[in-house]
């Protein structure tokens, strides 16, 4: 299904037709699967999906399709933690300890775990390789880790950005601790489902052979000029054993459900909007912005880009077959949702040169 809508006057036309021409020009070159969906003013003026959910069983990729949307999943868990925040349960500046008192470091708040400048150790390389691979490991294994060795901290907390999966998944431990509520059932109940985000769940792994969820694209590799399912290949075994992560990337929802999610934000439905908006404020060192790069720095599961166009705030997404983006012009009213079950040399080209045009 395409629907089309007027963005604004002839340019949107405009805009709207090109962003067709270049989803067309690039399958003519190389193949696609994925979802694009773009709105304005929270109506739908661009809608396709394509390629296969499933290629081994030639299932067609439609809208109704969900998807591991991976590190899109952190702007969730943080809102988890805004909420319990804005009910006086959890406070961004006290430790972390405060929250988890098994936690092995006294330096480190929940800010700095939202904002990626907590100096946690290096998760790839300093403790992945340590774990057992011989089971699925998550969020339990990696604290006792921490715990039990007593790695040093990277940097001084605060002082710089390093970008911290298993700091989310720390959040997300503190959801469940000061909530008492599972994290899965705390965010159905708390945001999921106040949001009508029916097709939207917070699972707590993220080996989809362990998802039960009839609607799921299988994530796709695209290697000698073929697809494949990623979670079979080697080099992908990581899916397995450390398949018990959540908090981090674990959400699976469809291109439907964010557009849903992105207009309650707008709305500010959930929290009052000053509050809410702490999430897209860049952080801050000794009263001055902290960048990452120019002109990006990040909030709470956001990156946030002031750019002279306007601001972006926006996430990427990745995992085994899988590359997503959600992208909203703060200053259009313009959401970009693209959701790709498919790692193909085009898509992240794809994904900037629409972006290009709607920021135009």
């Amino acid at each position: 299904m395409v629907a089309w809508l007027l963005l604004t006057g002839k340019q949107g036309i405009a805009q709207i037709d090109s962003v067709q021409y270049v989803i067309d020009s690039t399958l003519r070159v190389s193949p696609f699967y994925g979802t694009v969906l773009i709105t304005q003013h929270g109506k739908t003026v661009f809608e396709n999906s394509y390629g296969f959910a499933d290629v081994k069983n030639r299932k067609p990729l439609t809208s109704n399709h969900s998807f591991q949307i991976a590190s899109i999943s952190k702007q969730f868990t943080a809102y988890g933690i805004m909420l319990l925040h804005q009910q006086g349960l959890v406070e961004y500046d006290h430790l972390v300890r405060t929250y988890l008192p098994s936690f092995p470091y006294d330096t480190i708040t929940v800010r700095h775990l939202l904002n990626h400048t907590s100096g946690l150790p290096e998760f790839w390389e300093g403790i992945r390789p340590y774990l057992d691979t011989t089971k699925s490991n998550g969020n339990k294994e990696v604290l006792s880790y921490l715990i039990a060795h007593k790695l040093p901290l990277q940097f001084v907390p605060g002082t710089q950005f390093d970008y911290c999966d298993i700091g989310y998944d720390l959040l997300a431990n503190i959801i469940e601790q000061v909530s008492g509520l599972n994290y899965d059932v705390y965010m159905k109940k708390q945001i999921f489902k106040p949001l009508g985000m029916s097709q939207t769940f917070a699972y707590k792994v993220t080996d989809i052979e362990r998802i039960t969820n009839k609607n799921l694209a299988i994530g796709h590799v695209y290697r000698n000029k073929q697809f494949d399912y990623a979670h079979t290949q080697p080099n992908y075994h990581f899916v397995f054993y450390l398949g018990d992560f959540y908090g981090d990337g674990s959400v699976v929802t469809t291109a439907h459900d964010l557009a849903t999610w992105e207009r309650a934000l707008t709305n500010c439905t959930l929290l009052p909007c000053e509050v809410q908006n702490e999430s897209i404020k860049p952080m801050q060192l000794n009263g001055n912005t902290l960048y990452i790069r120019e002109q990006v720095s990040y909030g709470f599961g956001w990156f946030v880009n002031d750019a002279p166009t306007g601001r972006i705030v926006y996430h990427t997404g990745s995992h085994p077959g899988n590359v997503h983006a959600l992208y909203r012009l703060m200053d259009k009213d313009i959401t970009f949702i693209l959701l790709s079950n498919a790692e193909t040399p085009n898509m992240r080209p794809l994904r900037n040169r629409i972006l290009q045009l709607l920021n135009k």
